[in-house]
């Protein structure tokens, strides 16, 4: 029975890029987020489109979200999928999961976890991490790649008006996902699957409680 339990030292490690194969694998909707966060926080993010709705986040050296004086991720709660799930690595084609050696505690505990885990040992060991994988999995096989697709930003400091905006988007559209940014105060992004009438969008957005907003067609994804 394993007794081992995935622990974060905070090293560097996994936030330090020499090389660009080590840099983070975001998704398509994860880049239209950060893109935002990134001109919001004046940071210059650079991303490198690997088709079929992969991007390459190009980083050399200390990730821009990274702060090196407390050791910690400036966008812990909502860092890309990529990042929540590491160290594990999994290969989407065939669905085979590894963990990185990158790591100082797989590598520390690399008797225990090289002995053939299964699914179940590994969702124990690393249970936060294997959440995040689960929604990579979702995100790449039942989210529709061809159909059109909206996002939708905001920011205002006024919770209920963008709770009361939030629930009037996801009553008259498939809303697919919804973040709440927990470093740009007041900021939120709204992604919405299929058709959406722009100018019912902007009848909710247009009013002096909200500071900024934009809508933003996505593309099919290829």
């Amino acid at each position: 029975m394993l007794r081992i339990r995935f622990k974060c030292y905070r090293c560097v490690h996994c936030c330090f890029f020499t090389e660009e194969r080590e840099n983070p694998i975001l998704l398509w909707h994860e880049v239209l987020y950060y893109t935002k966060i990134g001109e919001l926080m004046n940071l210059k993010l650079n991303f490198k489109n690997l088709g079929h709705g992969f991007y390459r986040f190009i980083i050399d050296g200390y990730c821009p979200f990274y702060n090196i004086p407390s050791r910690a991720c400036q966008i812990q709660k909502e860092k890309p999928l990529s990042c929540k799930m590491f160290p594990i690595l999994v290969n989407l084609a065939s669905l085979e999961v590894s963990t990185s050696l990158m790591c100082p505690w797989v590598y520390e505990n690399i008797d225990e976890i090289s002995r053939g885990l299964s699914g179940d040992d590994i969702e124990k060991v690393f249970s936060n991490e294997f959440k995040a994988l689960k929604e990579v999995v979702k995100w790449v096989y039942t989210v529709p790649k061809n159909t059109p697709k909206l996002a939708v930003y905001f920011t205002t400091y006024f919770k209920n008006l963008a709770s009361d905006i939030i629930k009037a988007i996801t009553e008259r559209y498939e809303v697919i996902k919804v973040t709440e940014s927990s470093v740009v105060d007041g900021f939120y992004y709204i992604l919405i699957e299929g058709d959406a009438d722009p100018s019912y969008l902007e009848s909710l957005l247009k009013r002096d409680e909200i500071t900024w907003y934009k809508l933003e067609k996505v593309p099919p994804i290829t």
